[in-house]
């Protein structure tokens, strides 16, 4: 009797240093996340910290500006005419188009609240995303008086987005009178680009490589995985979408990021009157004819050191044909489908 009694308290004892041993151990755990959490806390404010220290107004003293001295040599009078007409050739296009599909139903108004207006200037656009919008971020910022070093070396650093200055510059509009009465001052223009580049440019930009995209990847990227990924190894826990799958999701669900909506949902070419419609694949000629027809050349030019801020998103022809050729057929009929009015309404060729 005596040595069970012995066995059973001894059991005791070692269940209750068992339990205090779980209970450090939790402990231990619970004080490592909420340092974790600290930390991270502590890092985003320092920041925004950094980010309202710069745009606070002393930041925009023109003192501060960068030199946008021009360099760029100038079109002659018959250069500048010929792609003159050619430009107008690509407006007439579109407007034909738009005749046929008789646009009523529209995103209109928050088109004219997302434009970017420069009336100091008397130049608006209206941004797309992955086509050339990183260049004229720039340049809106350069005309805003906000391109400062300070603003270059946090964009360097990926703490401030040029976007952020920008708007600081040209701040959202929602008065839908007063937008229409600033467009009627300036001219107004678009870049556009081979609605597929723009797709696969997206892709590698945001989705693919999931590794310091945490933002993309909880919005769109794990959705994706997880429901078209047909075969998951059983350890796999992040889980990168395939450009296949991402382009599935596009047919199936509808779901549109600023990064790949089609462009007559973005800026409603067909219900604004834009006098100039730029192609990425024409790009440089096209940006020197543009700054060089409303007087800005002064002012802008290509600065090599912001030039292609996000070069994941840097596509080529040939690029574009790797990613595509393990698409299937039926499906890039869909997405064809999809961006049919962006096709016919910039004339570029489906694949």
């Amino acid at each position: 009797m005596y040595v069970f009694t012995n066995m059973f308290s001894g059991l005791q004892r070692q269940l209750i240093l068992l339990k205090l041993v779980m209970i450090f151990v939790i402990i231990f755990m619970l004080f490592i996340l909420l340092l974790s959490l600290l930390c991270n806390s502590y890092l985003h404010a320092s920041k925004h910290v950094k980010i309202a220290n710069y745009i606070s107004n002393e930041n925009y003293k023109h003192s501060n500006l960068i030199s946008n001295k021009s360099t760029i040599a100038l079109f002659s009078i018959e250069e500048m005419r010929n792609i003159r007409m050619e430009l107008k050739s690509r407006k007439n296009e579109l407007e034909q188009y738009c005749k046929i599909i008789g646009r009523t139903s529209s995103n209109l108004d928050n088109v004219l609240s997302n434009m970017i207006i420069d009336t100091t200037h008397g130049l608006s656009w209206c941004p797309i995303y992955k086509a050339a919008s990183s260049t004229w971020m720039k340049h809106f910022a350069t005309l805003g008086g906000v391109l400062t070093e300070s603003a270059m070396e946090l964009i360097r650093k990926n703490i401030l987005q040029i976007n952020t200055i920008v708007r600081k510059a040209f701040p959202r509009d929602r008065d839908v009178k007063k937008v229409y009465q600033k467009l009627n001052t300036t001219t107004k223009f678009l870049i556009v680009r081979h609605p597929f580049e723009r797709l696969v440019s997206a892709y590698r930009d945001k989705l693919e490589h999931i590794e310091g995209r945490d933002y993309y990847y909880k919005r769109f990227g794990r959705h994706i995985a997880h429901k078209y990924h047909r075969y998951r190894k059983p350890n796999e826990t992040k889980l990168e979408p395939t450009f296949t799958e991402f382009l599935r999701f596009i047919v199936e669900e509808k779901y549109f990021d600023e990064h790949w909506a089609p462009f007559i949902d973005t800026c409603e070419p067909c219900l604004i009157q834009y006098n100039y419609i730029l192609k990425f694949d024409t790009f440089d000629r096209d940006q020197k004819f543009l700054i060089q027809e409303l007087g800005l050349n002064e002012y802008l030019y290509e600065k090599n050191d912001l030039k292609n801020i996000n070069p994941r998103g840097v596509t080529t022809t040939t690029l574009v044909k790797q990613y595509m050729q393990n698409v299937p057929r039926s499906l890039l009929d869909e997405i064809n489908k999809v961006y049919e009015h962006d096709f016919k309404l910039f004339s570029y060729l489906p694949i």
